[in-house]
């Protein structure tokens, strides 16, 4: 005999179990120039136009960090009432794939630049639920890449892959929260209009 699955309501849910939340949001920053190069920060350029040899990973190339990247990355933390640290750095995070041609992404590991803050988000119902911040984090971005020949514009079935290294280090801002618990049945409520702005560089 078929096992038959039963749905449960929201409201039934609700009482057999309390959601626990977690979200990862990657911020893109506006600065003229890349992470580590001096390359152009340009959105919607032709492929591979705005690309030099840091993003590449060519062989005797060294990164130099953005400033402004970092002004920014310090502005968001501000305002999501975290933690500056006084000295942050950066790590190899070493994987490889068609879209990372240095094969690792330069990012911030156990040292991030900003940490423990929080934001107050005001529900439509004009509750004001407060998230703890765990950390946000510079990091550079990775390239593009574009599967064609499928049916489904997927990885797998595809006929061939275009890459596009314009983004290949574009300056990150990568936020997390800490575990959000206790929002109950509150848990997918959006926003309302007057909730606080995001935080935006």
């Amino acid at each position: 005999m078929a096992a038959t699955q039963t749905v449960l309501s929201f409201e039934t849910a609700m009482e057999k179990f309390d959601p626990v939340l977690g979200f990862e949001v990657h911020v893109e920053l506006n600065t003229k120039t890349k992470m580590f190069s001096s390359a152009p920060n340009v959105f919607g350029d032709e492929p591979n136009t705005d690309v030099n040899e840091v993003d590449l990973g060519m062989p005797g190339v060294l990164p130099v960090v953005n400033r402004a990247a970092v002004e920014s990355s310090i502005k968001i933390g501000l305002a999501l009432n975290c933690e500056i640290a006084e000295s942050c750095r950066f790590a190899r995070k070493n994987y490889f794939y068609p879209d990372t041609p240095k094969n690792f992404q330069t990012s911030q590991y156990d040292e991030p630049i900003a940490h423990d803050g929080w934001i107050d988000i005001e529900l439509e119902d004009g509750t004001v639920f407060r998230v703890e911040i765990e950390r946000a984090h510079m990091e550079e971005d990775a390239g593009k890449l574009t599967h064609l020949g499928g049916a489904t514009g997927r990885i797998h079935g595809a006929e061939y892959s275009l890459v596009d290294y314009n983004r290949a280090g574009v300056p990150l801002v990568e936020i997390v929260t800490k575990p959000i618990v206790g929002a109950g049945s509150r848990a997918p409520s959006w926003p309302g209009p007057t909730s606080p702005p995001s935080a935006r560089s």
